[in-house]
């Protein structure tokens, strides 16, 4: 990828998604640069291709033949949404006709795939109709594709609606689809997204409705510098952030619980990244990180509580007197704090900190700071065999005093061991090899015990704190939590036990 200051070189493109409310779709073709372009109104009709048993999708490749009402096109893209949310590959010719030319394959990563069954095999999976508006706008110097998109998707009789903007780079500065984002926000509302056509179309093909999604695969390279390593990670984080967004404003706990993830691994990211990170922007993504995973935290510990304590009460142990009131008044408390996660993700604020979060992994300050270019440019490798090493040395030291720790130095070290944790995760790519693969995943299994068991202390603690605030859960609830505090001293020695397993294992990084 391109420095800011770089222009792109094809065949990769540069372009940011935002969906916005069709009702403001005059509102914001008044936005003056627009106003003062020439319009170009297009009727699209799209047809993807795969094969039954989904080859293409698999690959995270996209065939797709589009009429354009003036011809056929076809586009090859790389779906690789773990690694690329901004910058993906694609390859495009003009065809001939309505069926795909598979010649044109040639030297892309759809070749390998097209062995003889899936050459035979190939059919349209989906399609979408689009109506766009396409504008070119200058800005400062960087030339600047916007297209509104409005009309569906169609797949196995099923339909989902399409109202985005696409702001594509043709020449120039990444850093001005940002500022051209958020000229264009000032306008209406509008929320970064990251799922393209395609990807929407395969869920709808597959008739799954929007629900959470764990972290997407991600493979870094050995040869990747700390700042391509960062990017990708950084990327990585953000899109779980916002996939999960929809599974929240439905009422959904898996997606709230991926949602929060998907914060902490950014916040992790930045944390292992956080020297090369030195700019005036670091903190304050930092902070607005920190306040969206808060806001998300109450629903979290109700939805946390209600599966350690409300489902055993309701499944009839103890006695409880009114077991439908606690019912009620608990599933109020819940629904005042999704409450306040829908709000939160429906506010400018969040709006604001995707886009600037997004902006700053790409083009922040640190990526032009000529004092950070050693930084930069350092191996990755490198850098995560000295970061990995230090952070191992110090949850070994912290580790060994666990019986003697209170509940936030507990805390502490647990968010120790999730960060690590994390970080092992992202330079898994770095350390190929069985026996590397083998020790890591003894030292990831060893941190996932240490972090559950401390992770169940926690919960208990913030459990007493839910039943102290008065939530009106019953004398059950209290009876409950008397049985579980009876387990601390078993969850201590399993956490012990974790600790002593991941400091026995062999450090594969080096």
């Amino acid at each position: 990828m391109a420095d800011a200051g770089e222009a792109l070189s094809e065949p990769r493109e540069f372009e940011l998604k935002l969906e916005f409310d069709p009702a403001d779709m005059i509102a914001l073709s008044a936005h003056p640069l627009l106003a003062a372009s020439k319009r170009e109104a297009q009727r699209l009709i799209s047809v993807y291709f795969d094969t039954d048993d989904l080859v293409l999708q698999k690959a995270r490749i996209c065939l797709r033949l589009r009429d354009t009402g003036h011809g056929y096109v076809q586009t090859i893209k790389a779906m690789d949404g773990a690694a690329h949310l901004f910058d993906r590959p694609e390859w495009e010719e003009t065809v001939a006709g309505c069926d795909p030319n598979l010649a044109l394959a040639a030297g892309t990563p759809l070749e390998p795939l097209l062995d003889e069954r899936v050459r035979a095999e190939l059919h349209p999976a989906f399609q979408t109709r689009i109506e766009r508006d396409v504008y070119r706008v200058d800005s400062n110097g960087s030339e600047i594709e916007v297209a509104f998109d409005r009309g569906e998707i169609e797949a196995a009789q099923r339909w989902s609606p399409v109202h985005e903007v696409e702001l594509e780079l043709k020449h120039g500065n990444p850093v001005e689809l940002f500022r051209l984002a958020r000229s264009l926000s000032a306008y209406a509302a509008l929320t970064l997204a990251v799922k393209t056509k395609a990807e929407r179309g395969y869920e709808l093909a597959a008739g799954a409705a929007p629900g959470a999604e764990k972290a997407a695969e991600l493979d870094l390279d050995r040869g990747m510098t700390c700042q391509e390593a960062f990017r990708a990670i950084g990327e990585n984080c953000l899109r779980q952030v916002i996939v999960n967004a929809p599974a929240v404003c439905a009422g959904e706990a898996p997606g709230l619980h991926q949602m929060r993830i998907g914060l902490r691994r950014l916040r992790a990211a930045i944390a292992a990244f956080s020297k090369l990170l030195a700019d005036s922007e670091r903190d304050r993504i930092k902070t607005e990180l920190e306040w969206m995973t808060n806001t998300l935290g109450p629903a979290r510990d109700l939805d946390v509580f209600e599966a350690e304590f409300l489902r055993l009460r309701d499944s009839g142990q103890g006695d409880d007197a009114s077991p439908a009131t606690t019912r009620r008044v608990f599933d109020q408390s819940r629904a005042e704090a999704y409450g306040a996660a829908v709000a939160a993700i429906g506010s400018e604020r969040y709006r604001n900190l995707l886009l600037d979060a997004a902006e700053w992994i790409e083009a922040g300050a640190w990526t032009v700071d000529a004092s950070l270019r050693g930084r930069r440019e350092r191996s990755a490798v490198d850098h995560a065999v000295k970061m990995l090493g230090r952070e191992r040395k110090r949850i070994k030291a912290e580790g060994t005093k666990l019986r003697k720790l209170g509940v936030k130095q507990r805390h502490r070290i647990r968010i120790m061991a999730k960060n690590l944790r994390y970080a092992l995760e992202f330079f898994a790519g770095l350390f190929p090899g069985d026996k590397t693969a083998a020790r890591r995943e003894a030292a990831l299994s060893a941190l996932k015990d240490l972090q559950d068991e401390l992770g169940a202390l926690n919960d208990l603690a913030q459990s007493e704190a839910l039943i102290a605030s008065g939530h009106g859960l019953g004398e059950q609830a209290k009876a409950l939590l008397t049985s579980k505090e009876a387990d601390i001293d078993r969850l201590l020695g399993r956490a012990q036990a974790a600790h002593t397993r991941f400091a026995e294992v062999r450090s594969f990084w080096k």
